[in-house]
């Protein structure tokens, strides 16, 4: 069996990739790929991750699958959730990123061993994915959150480094959220491994443009079928210009000591972190 597993990160999915992936089912029929609900799989596999640590029966992989597919005939499972490497209060120590990241890592193959293991996550500038995640987490003051962060030497190469040597058996498989709204088709692809065309692949786009720039897109697109994928980024490119709501693609940051100055030097850390893991050789990089 082939185990797809979506790492996250926290604040850059929501479950999306499950959803837009659940809505075509009989197309994932067809090819015996497995979506379990999030809300049934993800208590089964807290119970085998705790235990993860005694050493599993031989049979062991081989329930936990059964008990995923629930009776499905599948070659191929899908599983997603941002927690898998950490929690929100967990996510950042210090000057590391998801310092478990590896340890995590190496249990999810240790629960699914003798199945073909694959990983697949997203990255996010610092900038904006540090104010999320303090939105999202339960601390009432950002100073609080913020404490005893550095975040001038917080990386993803770091916990990328240490999920390929934890599972190096294992492909991951990485993109930069930013890029989302010209790879959403790719990604699906790349998770389920089915090549046709899926319905919601511009579920990123609705959301991130205005309701009268996506109508004008979408029905664009519909009268003239873009007979490529480049073909159609280019047009989505070209609607994005026009289109985009900049609320949502560029929003107020309004976090104490969160100054325009921060925000650039944080975005340039990450844009040569980016470089650092796109010239990784045991990675694979979906950009446009």
């Amino acid at each position: 069996m082939e185990i797809a597993i979506h790492l996250g990160a926290h604040c850059t999915d929501e479950d999306l990739l499950l959803r837009t992936l659940a809505d075509n089912g009989a197309l994932l029929d067809r090819a015996r790929v497995h979506i379990p609900a999030g809300n049934k799989a993800r208590p089964v596999l807290r119970r085998a991750l705790q235990g993860a640590s005694r050493s599993p029966t031989a049979n062991a992989p081989d329930a936990l699958v059964d008990d995923l597919l629930r009776g499905a005939l599948a070659d191929r499972m899908v599983l997603s959730y941002e927690g898998f490497l950490g929690t929100y209060a967990t996510a950042l120590a210090g000057p590391r990123l998801y310092p478990d990241a590896g340890d995590r890592c190496r249990s999810l193959c240790r629960i699914f061993d003798s199945h073909d293991v694959s990983f697949f996550l997203a990255v996010r500038n610092l900038a904006t994915f540090v104010p999320a995640l303090f939105q999202a987490s339960s601390v009432e003051r950002f100073e609080d959150f913020m404490a005893g962060h550095d975040l001038g030497r917080v990386t993803w190469s770091e916990p990328v480094s240490a999920i390929r040597e934890a599972c190096p058996e294992a492909p991951l498989t990485l993109w930069c959220n930013e890029d989302l709204p010209l790879i959403w088709p790719d990604v699906l692809q790349a998770v389920s491994e089915i090549d046709d065309t899926m319905k919601g692949q511009n579920a990123i786009l609705r959301q991130i443009m205005t309701r009268e720039g996506f109508r004008r897109m979408d029905a664009y697109l519909q009268e003239n079928p873009a007979p490529a994928r480049s073909t159609w980024r280019k047009v989505v490119t070209a609607f994005l210009a026009k289109y985009a709501d900049e609320a949502v693609i560029e929003p107020e940051i309004a976090l104490p000591g969160w100054t325009g100055e921060m925000i650039a030097g944080l975005s340039d850390l990450y844009e040569r972190d980016v470089a650092r893991l796109k010239a990784m050789e045991d990675v694979t990089f979906i950009a446009p």
